[in-house]
């Protein structure tokens, strides 16, 4: 049977077709692998750089804190996931553990976003420890200052270095916020649903909140931590 010659045509693109296909399955390694069920301990996703973007790790393969690449500090163990920026400094994460001794609940679960080569700005968290239950968002404010440099100061100070027990003296009276302020909380503690904004050296200073018994109050609090105004005046939320 003779074909037409676009049915010959035709059949060469197929044939075409089918030859590539069986050299990309069958001859060129592949960089692509599908597996039903994978058991691991750790997962590095790296950049092209070397750097770490992405660690899924379980307790005993949790890494330590990095900057540019480089562990600086160990926050002890961590298993969950830690995020990393473009310069493969740890930005935030998601970490979680949970158990129960003795009869205490160990429990908390925590996603946080840092700040710039900085701790924690931003902390979604839920904890169940020492008979409390807390579940909430907190805002922090963090300083500028680098917190590998922090960091590597307290952990001298805590070897008993007395040099750098003067220098973290000195940093904490000209940068007073160096420790972190938290700025404001939204959530429930221990049943006391609440949204609670702090000034910048981290004083409560207006409580709204519903108590367990389901009272509303709002107070205002000056710098000295003393009441300025309760609403209503005569209201006393159960905590």
């Amino acid at each position: 049977m003779r074909l037409l010659p676009k049915q010959q045509h035709l059949n060469v693109l197929m044939l075409s077709g089918l030859i590539a296909l069986t050299i990309k399955t069958q001859w060129l390694p592949s960089d692509q692998s599908t597996v039903r069920e994978l058991n691991v301990q750790r997962i590095n996703v790296m950049e092209p750089s070397g750097h770490p973007r992405l660690v899924i790790a379980n307790t005993s393969h949790a890494p330590k804190a990095i900057k540019e690449g480089k562990e600086f500090f160990d926050p002890g163990p961590r298993p969950g996931m830690i995020f990393y920026n473009d310069e493969g400094t740890e930005n935030g994460g998601f970490v979680f553990r949970g158990f129960q001794k003795d009869g205490k609940v160990e429990h908390g679960l925590h996603l946080s976003f840092d700040r710039y080569n900085q701790d924690q700005t931003l902390a979604l968290q839920h904890i169940e420890q020492d008979g409390r239950l807390i579940t909430g968002l907190n805002l922090v404010d963090r300083p500028q200052y680098p917190i590998d440099q922090y960091m590597t100061l307290m952990l001298a100070v805590q070897q008993g270095d007395t040099e750098a027990q003067s220098k973290l003296r000195q940093l904490e009276q000209q940068q007073p916020d160096i420790h972190g302020h938290r700025r404001a909380f939204y959530g429930t503690v221990d049943r006391k649903a609440m949204l609670q904004l702090n000034d910048p050296q981290g004083k409560k200073r207006i409580e709204m909140a519903v108590g367990k018994d389901g009272q509303p109050q709002l107070i205002f609090y000056a710098a000295d931590g003393s009441e300025l105004l309760r609403l209503p005046e005569a209201s006393q939320v159960t905590r």
